[in-house]
């Protein structure tokens, strides 16, 4: 209890539109690392990891080596995120990350698309609507996860964003395809 509010200088972080720009300005650069380590030959090489690590390792990617980098620089951002939390909140308890928040959290990923840069943002977006929509209905928040998470799953496996940009992706080759048909038949 009693964690001050995040203060730089003479600028302190104490009312709540403070608090919005400064979360919005770190979610802005840390999205933009993200952008630029996916676009680099250490997000190939992940990207490689995660398609199979039998074959990443096989070309002389260091997949040891690369999930430990992950995972550091994935402690880093989770690291950033908390201390704003506190520095907001100025409370913090165990009971604040409990497991139904791990679940939250994992369903906002799944449902947006671990394969997306802007998924699991779209994903917490989502999943924050309905809750606050459940609101009313505390004792079924757990029930709506399950079946979002379940749903997600079988349906959209590689999430949301991912599979509305197949779609999309898919319709303008099909029309291509179309097009390039039509014109070899006159």
């Amino acid at each position: 209890m009693g964690i001050p509010p995040l203060s730089v200088g003479g600028l302190a972080f104490d009312t709540d539109l403070k608090n919005f720009y400064l979360i919005w300005t770190f979610v802005f650069f840390c999205m933009l690392a993200a952008r630029n380590l996916l676009n680099s030959r250490v997000g190939r090489a992940l990207r490689a990891i995660h398609g199979s690590e039998v074959a990443a390792n096989s070309l002389g990617v260091n997949t040891a080596s690369y999930k430990v980098k992950v995972f550091v620089l994935s402690a880093m951002f989770a690291s950033v995120s908390g201390s704003l939390y506190a520095h907001y909140i100025t409370f913090i308890s165990p009971s604040t990350y409990d497991f139904y928040y791990s679940i939250q959290v994992v369903t906002m990923v799944i449902i947006g698309g671990m394969g997306s840069l802007w998924g699991p943002l779209f994903g917490a977006a989502v999943l924050t609507f309905i809750s606050e929509a459940l609101h009313v209905a505390k004792q079924y928040h757990i029930i709506a996860y399950g079946v979002f998470l379940s749903l997600a799953l079988i349906f959209l496996p590689k999430g949301v964003l991912v599979s509305i940009h197949h779609f999309y992706q898919n319709k303008k080759l099909q029309r291509l395809i179309a097009a390039e048909d039509s014109g070899i038949e006159q």
